[in-house]
C-alpha cells in the first residue's frame, strides 16, 4: 500500500525523499523485469519515460545508488536498449515514408492541378528529413553506447 501513496505523490509531481525514491525505483526494476519490457502506454506508470525521470530525480539528487538496485539496472539495460532500438527504427522508418510520401505527392498533384502544393510537399519532406536523421543519430548513439 505503501508504494501505491509513493506513486501517487509521484505523479502529483510531489518531492520525494531518498528512501521514497529507492522503494519507487526498486518496485519499477521489479515489474520491468518480471514483464521484460517497458509498458508502451503513455498512461501506464511502468513506462521508459517515467523510468527516464526516476533516474535524472536520483542522479539530481547526488544519491549513492544500493548494491541490490545495480545489479536490477544492470539486468534492465538490455531492455531498455531494445527499447532505444526499437524507437530510432520507427523514427527511421517513418522518416523514409514521409520522404517517399512528399516525392509521390508531388508527382501527383503536379499532373492534377497543374502545379504542386508546395508548401504541403516541402514541410512533409522536411519532417521525414528530420525523423530520418534524428533516428539514424539515436541509433548510432544506441550502438555506441556501452550497456
Amino acid at each position: 500500500m505503501e508504494i501505491e501513496l509513493i506513486k501517487q505523490n509521484y505523479l502529483n509531481n510531489k518531492i520525494l525523499t531518498e528512501n521514497e525514491l529507492f522503494l519507487l525505483l526498486e518496485n519499477f526494476l521489479d515489474t520491468v523485469l518480471n514483464l521484460s519490457r517497458f509498458e508502451n502506454n503513455l498512461h501506464s506508470f511502468y513506462n521508459y519515460r517515467n523510468y527516464s525521470r526516476i533516474k535524472i530525480m536520483i542522479l539530481d539528487n547526488g544519491l549513492e545508488i544500493p548494491e541490490t538496485l545495480i545489479s536490477k539496472i544492470k539486468n534492465i539495460l538490455p531492455i531498455e536498449r531494445r527499447f532505444l532500438e526499437k524507437e530510432s527504427k520507427t523514427k527511421i522508418y517513418l522518416g523514409v515514408f514521409m520522404v517517399i510520401f512528399s516525392i509521390g505527392c508531388y508527382f501527383l498533384f503536379q499532373n492534377e492541378f497543374e502545379r504542386a502544393p508546395i508548401f504541403f510537399v516541402i514541410s512533409i519532406l522536411l519532417f521525414g528529413l528530420l525523423f530520418l536523421f534524428k533516428g539514424i543519430n539515436d541509433l548510432n548513439k544506441v550502438q555506441r553506447s556501452n550497456f
